[in-house]
């Protein structure tokens, strides 16, 4: 039957279509994770293991890489920044970190599934490594100012060049 185009769609529906193609079903299901759904298999704890989802479209989640945004701090009030001892990684599927915008998300983790959650970071333009810079400019300097929302969604982004 497939999922229904309009209604209150349920969890438990939407994970037996994922796995038996049987929307109205009636098999258990036990824990459902929708990233096990999406992905396949049941590494995030799903007591049954989905398939692997259609891998020959783009983008598509079962493909994702991660670029690295590194040399970041964070704000903490007034005009604070405090250094980070971890990077802020996004998707690869985005270009490099010069295509970063608005709407874009930042992750903690390299496999882009723990969001970096609200701040703002600033990012400093020093280093020219392999690291990600949004604001890069060679032989020059640049910051970075990003804001992300609980969702680690860019609500905003701009390039501060020194003079």
């Amino acid at each position: 039957m497939g999922v229904p185009s309009s209604g209150t769609l349920s969890m438990l529906k939407v994970a037996r279509e994922a796995k038996h193609g049987d929307y109205n079903g009636t098999q258990v299901m036990g824990t459902i994770s929708l990233y096990d759904m999406v992905n396949g298999g049941n590494a995030n704890g799903s007591t049954v293991s989905y398939p692997t989802v259609n891998d020959n479209c783009t983008p598509n989640p079962i493909t994702r890489n991660s670029h690295k945004l590194a040399n970041l701090s964070k704000w903490v009030s007034g005009n604070t920044w405090t250094a980070q001892n971890n990077n802020l990684y996004f998707n690869s599927n985005i270009g490099d970190a010069t295509d970063l915008d608005v709407g874009d998300y930042l992750f903690t983790n390299t496999s882009l599934t723990t969001s970096a959650g609200a701040g703002s970071w600033r990012q400093s333009n020093q280093v020219a490594n392999n690291d990600e810079y949004h604001c890069y400019v060679s032989n020059s300097c640049a910051d970075t100012y990003i804001t992300t929302n609980s969702s680690g969604q860019i609500t905003f982004i701009a390039c501060d060049f020194c003079p």
